[in-house]
């Protein structure tokens, strides 16, 4: 009995560690995705989307429900730059929604 008690135990402690593990992994995981969008929002910054009105299109046929590739193809805008775009429109909504 005292035996499988210690097996239960050492069950439950590597279950632990491998919980621990995998909750490490999600939250460097999660620092490189952030580091990932900050490197694009960057970059989309110095090859710029100047024009506002480029900037509206891309919203509206996005609001649409147009597909990325056919945005791409109509505006002849590369598609880091629509999605730049795209992200800054949905983190502005998101702030709208909750102040």
């Amino acid at each position: 009995s005292f035996l499988g008690f210690m097996g239960v135990i050492g069950y439950l402690v590597s279950e632990k560690m491998k919980e621990d593990e995998k909750s490490e992994a999600c939250e460097l995981l999660e620092e490189k995705i952030g580091r990932l969008e900050n490197y694009l929002y960057e970059l989309e910054e110095r090859l710029g989307v100047s024009s506002d009105e480029v900037k509206e299109k891309i919203i509206e046929m996005y609001a649409e429900g147009k597909e990325l590739f056919v945005i791409e193809n109509a505006l002849n805008v590369p598609r880091p730059k629509i999605e730049a775009v795209l992200k800054s429109y949905k983190s502005k909504a998101k702030e709208d929604i909750f102040g």
